[in-house]
């Protein structure tokens, strides 16, 4: 995946930032298998709702919204939100 990818794009691109696709997937089918009930659409309207507030306060806050930043701290927290619902949900799993 990082050998697609352009060349000065390949230093910022971390293997934990990869593996939140595969986890999402993850997250829908251990949800699905568990509790009967998608997760994803919780987890989108709840990440859309987070990133609607984070707007606001950048905007507030600074007067001016730095994209990369924003972006930045919007999807680490999206992967630790969805590593946080997957490592229970995989642990109950186990059981």
């Amino acid at each position: 995946m990082k050998k697609m990818a352009p060349r000065n794009m390949r230093k910022k691109i971390k293997i934990y930032n990869l593996m939140v696709i595969p986890v999402v997937y993850c997250v829908l089918v251990t949800s699905l298998t568990q509790l009967e009930l998608s997760i994803i659409p919780f987890l989108t309207f709840g990440l859309g709702l987070l990133g609607i507030m984070m707007t606001i306060v950048y905007a507030y806050v600074e007067g001016e919204i730095i994209y990369r930043v924003f972006f930045k701290v919007y999807f680490r927290f999206f992967s630790i939100t969805v590593y946080g619902l997957f490592i229970p949900m995989f642990l109950l799993n186990i059981k």
